[in-house]
């Protein structure tokens, strides 16, 4: 049978900020979206890797102010530029373990600039948060690697 498709209605989304206190901070509740996306990029290319592979994480925010506010977790995190580490899941962990139903991605990213406003008169300010990841995700677990032909044909 085929498994359904997910719907992403309850992620797990978690940013690390690094330092002699690291600071976790779950985006659930600031987001509405989130893009974990691998894109060529001729800028990055090298002998070794000729596409430029590199991936971009992207989360789908909506700004809000004040001690729990996104505001707040941001700049705690260290702000613009500042590498974090990032874990994505499809389902919180209390409700589905970690397991092949529900893979993590791990990594490292450098936040991007944000706005800080960005709204009219009964707007709220919505933040794409564009960051490059550093280095490779990883999944886990990880990939089952494809059986051989042959084997198949056993």
């Amino acid at each position: 049978m085929v498994a359904k498709p997910t719907r992403l209605a309850d992620p797990h989304i978690t940013l690390t900020g690094a330092g002699t206190t690291p600071v976790a901070v779950q985006f659930k509740c600031y987001s509405k979206g989130i893009h974990l996306v691998p894109e060529t990029d001729d800028a990055a290319a090298t002998f070794c890797d000729p596409l430029g592979f590199k991936w971009v994480l992207t989360l789908d925010l909506l700004q809000s102010v004040g001690a729990d506010g996104l505001d707040e977790a941001l700049w705690s995190l260290g702000g613009p530029g500042t590498v974090v580490d990032f874990d994505f899941a499809f389902y919180d962990d209390a409700i589905t373990p970690p397991g092949v139903d529900n893979p993590h991605w791990t990594g490292s990213a450098r936040l991007g600039a944000w706005s800080v406003v960005d709204a009219g008169i009964n707007e709220t300010t919505e933040i794409n948060l564009e960051m490059t990841v550093i280095g490779d995700v990883t999944k886990e677990p990880a990939p089952t690697p494809p059986v051989a032909l042959a084997e198949n044909a056993a």
